[in-house]
Order: structure tokens, then C-alpha cells, then sequence
């Protein structure tokens, strides 16, 4: 009998660092179920399993992982295995799904705990790419060393073509540390796996002096051919922060408008057909420290920018100095043919629906937490290419929706 395929579990979502997920949802039909954990919870991930089941894997503070597997028929949750159960405290856990078996790609020996390795592709025993903890980039198995320095929490990403980015060139230049240190990157390493070690094909550096701020890039596709962009937040200590894409090759292919402010940043949440019509838009979040605005943004690779094209104040997708840049979900989560984004409010009491519409952008329907949100927000697409969604909450449950 043939061995299922590969199916990994990332707190972002997808393997380019995009945070949406692929099918459909019907959360507004949900009745959500709670499950009581052993401790607070930190990160969480989803995975498919057979029959249409769902594997959730909750890491807690302390590194423990407690793993469940919810029924798609009943609702039940049947407590479940995954292998190692622990992480050092903190580390954000990459599942691999085969079926009924449950695996954590835990961090080989002399790694960075603030990060996972990652796939090189989707092929069973695919080599991992590792950052150790002063940034040197590896592939295992070879221990093939490369000539770049991550960042030590990079969390590098993958592109449909099989490219893939990391945040590189740690420096502590622009003095803000929002983010859990006074580290940012000074620019984007892209590799290209192939067949033997792994190049170094590309260097992209901020175009305008500054640093990019964040944990990782994110892959999307704009244009007529579908040319892979990387977008990312970029910062300087004059303008604050402002969204790019830029070309796997270093040129810039678009930029949106810096805040203006110093020390004022935009957390790139997503990419995907949010405008009214389906068009594509990227979503971000501008100072969500202070207020918190999500804002949409239309690509014009013709003109070079990123145009603003809707925004909605009141919510809050970062808590400051945490390394979870993942609370936000995007895909068409009611079935109804349209994409949301999904943000929790302020408070991480409620989470909303943002979607676009002709004249801006509205709040669809909300979704109550039960608590407080202290976790990404996870997801799961089955066989049948229906969508769950889980959040962590400060009370110890891990809640669920399907």
C-alpha cells in the first residue's frame, strides 16, 4: 500500500508564508468545541488526517505538546500522539501529517530554538533547511553549510517554484526591538534547492537603506504571467514602516507609502483575491500597537506602488514583542464565494471578518473567542476541502471551529 504524501502543519499556513488557507469554511454554521489543555498555550497547528478528521498539536509555554484529533462527523476530541512531544519552551512546532501518524520536525542539534526547520519540498524525506544559533544556514541531512547568516528566529519560506527566502544579515541599526530583539535583517537571502546543495540565487536588500522588519517574507503571485513576488515590511528610522515586493533577483517591483513616523511599524498579514471583484490585494495591519488599522493594498507593477484601497480601523493583529506574527487567517470562510480576513479585535476577545467591498471594506461577522487570544490563529483544510480554524485562549482551552 502506497505511504500518503506529506502534509505539513505551519503556523502561518501555507509553506510561502502566506497566512491563508485553501478550500472553503462554513464557521458562521460552526458550533465551536473547547478543549482543555494541561497548561497556556502558545502556538497551534492544524493537519489533516484520514477521514476527514483534523489533528490539532498545541504547544504550551513550557514546550510540552499536547496533540488531539477532532472527529468530522461527531465533534469528538480523542487526545492523540505526535513524536518528539517537546519543544524548547517558546520554539513554534512544524507537524508532518501521513495519515494517522503524526510527526514533529523538531529542531536537530545545535539549531535555533526561536525557529523550525523546513522542507526543501513535499517529497517524503525531504531535506531540511536549518538555522543554528548564530544564524548559519544548513541543509541535514549533508550538513551542507551556506553561504548566508539568518536571522536567528527566521522563518524561511517557500515559493510555488520551489525558491525559498530567508531574512538574513542580522543588524541592530534601526533601534526598535518589537519583535523579541534588537535584531533585524538587512536583507532576503533566496535559494534554489535543485538536486545537489542548495545556491544562493538572489540577494534582495531594502531599497530604501533601511532593514526589513520581520520573521519572515511572504511569496505571492501578481501580474498577468503570475511572476512570484516576495512581500515584506520595511523599515526606516525616519519613515517608519511601509510594505514592498520585491523580485526573487533584489529589484523592487512595488512599495505602498511609508507611515511617516519613526518607530512605526506594519505587520504584512496576507495575500489573496480580497478585492470586490477578486482581484488581488495584499492585507496588513499599521501600528498594531497603537490602535491598530488593517489596510488593503492593490499592486500597480506598471506604476511601482502599492495603492491603499480600503482600511478598517480597531484591530489588533500583534502583541508587541512577541515572535507570533501569525494571528490572522484569510480564505472564504462562510462558503459564500468571497475571501475574509480574520483579525482579532483589541482585546483578542472577538474575531472578525473583514471583507471588501465596493466603497471599502466591512466587517462580515464576528466570532467570539470564549477568552482571551493568546496563540496564532491555526487552520486546517480535510479532504473534502472544508476548513477548521483553532485558537489558543489565556483560560488553558484550545477552541475550535469547523
Amino acid at each position: 500500500m502506497r505511504e500518503p504524501d506529506p502534509v505539513y502543519g505551519y503556523t502561518y499556513g501555507q509553506p510561502s508564508g502566506n497566512r491563508v488557507a485553501e478550500g472553503q469554511g462554513r464557521l458562521l454554521e460552526s458550533r465551536p468545541v473547547d478543549v482543555r489543555l494541561g497548561g497556556e498555550p502558545l502556538w497551534v497547528v492544524g493537519v489533516p488526517m484520514v477521514e476527514d478528521d483534523i489533528g490539532w498539536i498545541v504547544a504550551l509555554r513550557s514546550g510540552r505538546l499536547e496533540t488531539f484529533r477532532l472527529d468530522a462527523e461527531s465533534g469528538e476530541v480523542e487526545p492523540w500522539l505526535v513524536a518528539p512531544d517537546e519543544l524548547p519552551a517558546g520554539a513554534p512546532p512544524l507537524v508532518v501529517s501521513r495519515g494517522e501518524d503524526l510527526r514533529l520536525l523538531a529542531p536537530p542539534t545545535g539549531s535555533s530554538p526561536l525557529t523550525h526547520p523546513v522542507p526543501l519540498d513535499e517529497r517524503p524525506g525531504a531535506r531540511l533547511l536549518t538555522v543554528a544559533r548564530e544564524g548559519q544556514l544548513s541543509v541535514v541531512p549533508g550538513l551542507y553549510g551556506l553561504p548566508a547568516r539568518a536571522l536567528p528566529d527566521a522563518r524561511a519560506v517557500r515559493s510555488e517554484g520551489g525558491e525559498i527566502a530567508v531574512l538574513s544579515d542580522p543588524t541592530g541599526r534601526y533601534d526598535h526591538g518589537i519583535l523579541g530583539d534588537g535584531l533585524e535583517a538587512g536583507s532576503l537571502t533566496v535559494l534554489r534547492a535543485g538536486a545537489g546543495t542548495p545556491e544562493v540565487v538572489g540577494e534582495v536588500r531594502p531599497e530604501s537603506g533601511g532593514v526589513f522588519e520581520s520573521l519572515a517574507p511572504l511569496w505571492f503571485e501578481a501580474g498577468p504571467d503570475g511572476e512570484e513576488l516576495l512581500a515584506v515590511t520595511e523599515s526606516t528610522a525616519d519613515g517608519g514602516s511601509r510594505i514592498s515586493a520585491y523580485r526573487p533577483d533584489g529589484a523592487l517591483a512595488a512599495a505602498g507609502p511609508f507611515v511617516g513616523k519613526p518607530a512605526r511599524w506594519r505587520h504584512l498579514l496576507a495575500a489573496g483575491p480580497f478585492g470586490p471583484a477578486g482581484g488581488l490585494e495584499l492585507a496588513a495591519t499599521r501600528t498594531p500597537h497603537l490602535g491598530g488599522e488593517i489596510e488593503f493594498y492593490r499592486p500597480n507593477l506598471e506604476t511601482g506602488k502599492l495603492e491603499i484601497s480600503a482600511t478598517m480601523p480597531g484591530y489588533a493583529t500583534h502583541t508587541i514583542y512577541s515572535r507570533n506574527l501569525d494571528a490572522a487567517r484569510a480564505a472564504d470562510l462562510d462558503g459564500d464565494g468571497a475571501w475574509e480576513l480574520l483579525v482579532p479585535n483589541q482585546a483578542y476577545t472577538e474575531l472578525a471578518a473583514i471583507r471588501r467591498t465596493d466603497s471599502g471594506a466591512e466587517v462580515a461577522w464576528t466570532l467570539p473567542v470564549g477568552g482571551a487570544l493568546v496563540t496564532n490563529l491555526a487552520s486546517a483544510t480535510d479532504a473534502s476541502d472544508r476548513i477548521s480554524v483553532a485558537a489558543g485562549r489565556a483560560d488553558g482551552f484550545l477552541r475550535v471551529w469547523r
